[in-house]
């Protein structure tokens, strides 16, 4: 989809002059040549990588009673050598998508080995210790083959094994020591998990350590402080969309100016807002309609600050000034109107907003061609 947009981008520009006729070619080859999308051969290989781990789990647990012991623990340890073996062997001759489904397959068997032994041997354990393990053997396997697939799913099992602490502790206290060692573990997994990420360059593992430590630092401040989500979220955002979007030029090359940091900012800002207001009980409608309004400056504001430069910000930022006012005219007018008044009201709301939007678009769009 993308080339397809850059392709007709170069003609535009061709005709106008902008490129010397040749050039389209050269910059739509080097494109080519360079992108690394998830491509429909890549999707198929991972999803048959999936259905063949699946495949071993049902297999041998449909077969469990009947093989020995030792030849069940054997079964489990050649499917994940064998998986490993065609990782590198396919690694070493450059292939794209085989090493990584080739892992994926890997972690399906080593997740199944957990769980299959445990039960085999009664060994003692939870949800967390498992999903811990789990995580554990994905941060090794992404370590050994630089794997991006490997860093993924070492941050999808690491939000699992945070919420499998969660759910196993409840609201933590300082003086209960298992606590204290689920608030340090999840921390160490996190940094693991945002370690891999950088070694294999895979930015959705990234994007999976912040949600990670979020997740951390949310669940630290009710365990500790018991303090709601929201004023914990909402200061944090504000302080990264800060830091984000008014990034001195010293700091460029740590911190991208209206980047992802100021993206982060800006959605963890706007929904801590968002879960205050869900919050807020027998106030009264006025004060409530002053931290609507509230809310709706500080959409505005963010997307005059950041919405030019950001499209991730620009998007939260309507989404959040159209459900604020939504809200505004269901809390006043709706009680009023009725039902069919109030949907009626609320769809000319949303297209005024959606005019509006058109409207600003076209603006950041002039600017950009300007810049």
């Amino acid at each position: 989809m993308f080339r397809r947009y850059l392709s007709r981008e170069i003609d535009q520009w061709t005709r106008k002059g902008l490129l010397q006729p040749g050039q389209g070619e050269v910059l739509l080859a080097d494109h080519d040549q360079r992108h690394t999308g998830f491509h429909l051969s890549g999707v198929l290989a991972v999803l048959a990588a999936v259905l063949f781990g699946a495949a071993v789990v049902a297999l041998v647990a449909a077969n469990w009673e009947a093989i020995a012991r030792p030849v069940r623990v054997g079964m489990v340890f050649v499917f994940i050598i064998g998986g490993l073996a065609a990782a590198a062997v396919a690694q070493r001759r450059e292939s794209r998508w085989v090493p990584e489904a080739a892992l994926v397959f890997v972690l399906l068997c080593y997740g199944a080995g957990i769980a299959l032994v445990a039960q085999m041997y009664h060994l003692s354990g939870d949800e967390a210790a498992f999903m811990l393990t789990w995580t554990i053997g994905a941060l090794v396997v992404s370590a050994c083959f630089s794997s991006g697939g490997a860093a993924i799913a070492a941050g999808l099992l690491g939000l699992g094994y945070l919420f499998a602490r969660i759910d196993l502790f409840g609201v933590g206290d300082l003086a209960d020591m298992m606590d204290v060692t689920g608030y340090g573990l999840v921390l160490l997994v996190a940094l693991a998990v945002g370690l891999s990420a950088w070694r294999s360059g895979s930015k959705m593992a990234g994007h999976l350590t912040v949600f990670i430590l979020i997740g951390w630092i949310l669940w630290l401040a009710d365990g500790v402080a018991e303090l709601d989500p929201g004023y914990v979220l909402a200061p944090i955002g504000v302080i990264a969309f800060i830091a984000g979007s008014l990034t001195p030029s010293p700091w460029s090359g740590i911190v991208v100016r209206h980047g992802t940091v100021s993206a982060y900012g800006a959605v963890m800002a706007l929904a801590g807002l968002g879960l205050i207001q869900a919050d807020l009980y027998d106030t009264g409608l006025a004060a409530e309609m002053i931290f609507a309004a509230f809310i709706l400056v500080v959409s505005v504001a963010v997307l005059a600050t950041a919405g030019g430069e950001n499209r991730l910000i620009r998007r939260f930022a309507y989404f959040a000034f159209a459900c604020e006012t939504l809200y505004i005219v269901g809390e006043t007018l709706g009680s009023l109107l009725g039902s069919a008044g109030f949907l009626f009201l609320a769809g000319l709301v949303l297209a005024i907003i959606a005019y509006a939007v058109m409207k600003i678009e076209k603006r950041f769009k002039v600017g950009e061609s300007r810049s």
